[in-house]
């Protein structure tokens, strides 16, 4: 795995999470992805964004950062303009019947139940909307 960089969006008490639907997995994914050679982890994260949502990142403040098997995953809390998500990039790209991308905005009760992957992805959203 290379590493990564994840943009935590709150709007309205809510945080912006991908759904991922693929045949026998329903998960959920913090915007964000790899970090190319060269990059920042603070260029990743937004040109991630970019890609993924459309949205430009407004603002960026480390929040986090941890090791998951091997690789060094940085997550930013993010201010984004007021307009909603448009899948782009290479997900839409992927994007089929049987493999879907869409996003949506959850709330604090919602994310203690969500399939949130990495697991430790969700105690650090959590800790940020109950802060």
């Amino acid at each position: 795995m290379r590493n990564r960089a994840a943009a935590i969006i709150i709007r309205n008490k809510n945080i912006l999470l991908m759904r991922r639907q693929k045949p026998g997995r329903n998960y959920f994914i913090l915007p964000g992805g790899g970090v190319e050679f060269g990059e920042s982890f603070e260029e990743a994260c937004i040109r991630e964004v970019k890609e993924e949502t459309g949205l430009d990142v407004l603002n960026l403040q480390l929040i986090y950062t941890f090791n998951n098997n091997g690789s060094e995953e940085h997550y930013f809390l993010t201010r984004i303009p007021p307009d909603e998500p448009v899948l782009g990039g290479s997900e839409a790209d992927r994007q089929t019947e049987s493999n879907v991308y869409t996003f949506e905005w959850v709330d604090a009760d919602q994310l203690e139940n969500t399939n949130l992957l990495p697991a430790q992805s969700r105690k650090i959203c959590l800790e940020v909307l109950k802060s």
